[in-house]
């Protein structure tokens, strides 16, 4: 788990901002959103950023060029959440972004990539770059819930530290 203390947390990707649900009282959620469009959208017509009980900003720009000009965050965790479309930003998955975002992590931090997508398998192509990079991979799978009117969700998980992976979060 992230522990007692207030996290850290870098999204990328904005949404409604539903993953500022997840905060706990003193964390600090950092979301990257490119289109300024969709913090509009989530502000006027969801609550999730207002109602985030720790504290919730959002950094217009493409998330992969802010973070290459930001000095290094020291995120708890860092979320990618931008690919369930048909069709995704891949810049966001080269060996070069995926240094980048180890590089904004504390040393036992997790990078977090939301995969669940209907057109491409991306759950290897991280493995496959996990291993590139000596980091470790898991794959962390919620079943859909009819009565929690929950969907199915894929989450890949890196970190440095095969440790880490026991602890993770389930997202």
């Amino acid at each position: 788990s992230l522990g007692p203390a207030p996290a850290k947390i870098g999204l990328i990707g904005l949404s409604a901002g539903t993953l500022a649900a997840y905060a706990r009282p003193g964390d600090h959620c950092v979301f990257y959103e490119i289109n300024p469009q969709v913090e509009a959208i989530a502000r006027t017509y969801f609550s999730y950023l207002h109602d985030c009980p720790g504290l919730a900003e959002v950094r217009l720009g493409d998330g992969r060029l802010l973070l290459e000009q930001e000095p290094d965050q020291q995120y708890d965790i860092l979320v990618i959440d931008a690919f369930s479309g048909d069709s995704i930003p891949i810049h966001l998955l080269t060996i070069q972004a995926i240094q980048l975002y180890f590089r904004h992590l504390k040393p036992d931090g997790i990078l977090a990539f939301h995969v669940s997508n209907l057109y491409l398998n991306l759950p290897p192509v991280l493995e496959l770059a996990a291993r590139t990079l000596d980091k470790y991979a898991g794959l962390v799978v919620s079943d859909p819930d009819d009565a929690q009117k929950t969907y199915r969700a894929e989450w890949v998980l890196l970190t440095s530290s095969p440790e880490r992976l026991r602890t993770a979060p389930l997202l």
